[in-house]
């Protein structure tokens, strides 16, 4: 290692250093430890964004490694070759940049938010269908991220229409530790505490509607339809029942890509 700088130190002065450190970066850190480890967990606009980090470091040492060299500089004939490095990289990274925010991936984000909604309008659609399986499809479609409300909630009404209440109150419970608040889940919790049908869950359900009374215009409406059709009370209470007399307040796509 230190003979590989040396060489390039008495080559090309700083920015042969940098170069070097920029090869080493790549064997040590890049090719093994990011592809070998941390691929495995990190997202592509990750990986991208850390494989770039990397690239404008070792630059940036070699542009010091320049302008220092050009300050010892005393040859026209150098200090022209210098310079025009100097302009050559910061073309380049103009170029680089330009085409980063007027590409393909560029134009392709710009529309991934309406490609993201419509996706969950089939999420809706299917869940309200009775059709989970293309529910879930489409739900991996959307691509949520997975620390939104929106994405555990769809996953708790897709488990509800299979039906899996279990899972849909695990489902739930991720998407309360986000946001405690959200009308949506909190309706979603409170129609699968009555579909429990057990006296206990009955009351958990009660409590939790009157502690969130005032949150929404439109979960409080809901709540005063679940009361007049005494959904609190006692009795079996079934899901085609519960929703054809009280509908569940469901988010729009606009919603979802809120969080």
């Amino acid at each position: 290692m230190v003979e590989l700088f040396q060489v390039l130190g008495g080559i090309a002065g700083f920015g042969g250093v940098a170069l070097g450190v920029l090869y080493l970066l790549y064997r040590d850190l890049v090719r093994d430890i990011i592809r070998r480890r941390m691929f495995r967990t990190l997202t592509s606009a990750q990986a991208t964004v850390l494989f770039g980090a990397v690239v404008v470091l070792a630059f940036a040492v070699a542009i010091l490694g320049i302008f220092a060299t050009l300050a010892e500089s005393r040859g026209v004939q150098q200090f022209l070759v210098l310079v025009g490095m100097i302009l050559f990289f910061l073309l380049a990274v103009a170029f680089i940049a330009v085409r980063a925010l007027t590409g393909p991936a560029a134009r392709a984000g710009s529309g991934g938010r309406a490609d993201g909604e419509r996706s969950l309008a089939a999420v809706r659609r299917h869940v309200e269908s009775g059709e989970p399986e293309q529910a879930e499809r489409a739900l991996e479609g959307a691509r949520l991220a997975r620390d939104s409300t929106a994405f555990w909630y769809w996953k708790a009404r897709i488990a509800l229409a299979r039906p899996n209440l279990d899972v849909a109150s695990g489902y739930v419970e991720e998407a309360l530790k986000l946001d405690a608040r959200d009308p949506y889940v909190i309706a979603l919790k409170i129609e699968l505490l009555l579909l429990a049908n057990g006296r206990v869950q009955r009351d958990q359900a009660a409590r939790l509607s009157e502690d969130s009374t005032g949150l929404s215009g439109e979960l409080d409406a809901w709540l005063r339809q679940l009361r007049a059709e005494g959904m609190f009370g006692e009795g079996l209470r079934t899901r085609t029942r519960l929703e054809s007399l009280c509908p569940l307040p469901t988010p729009t796509p606009e919603n979802a890509h809120a969080d």
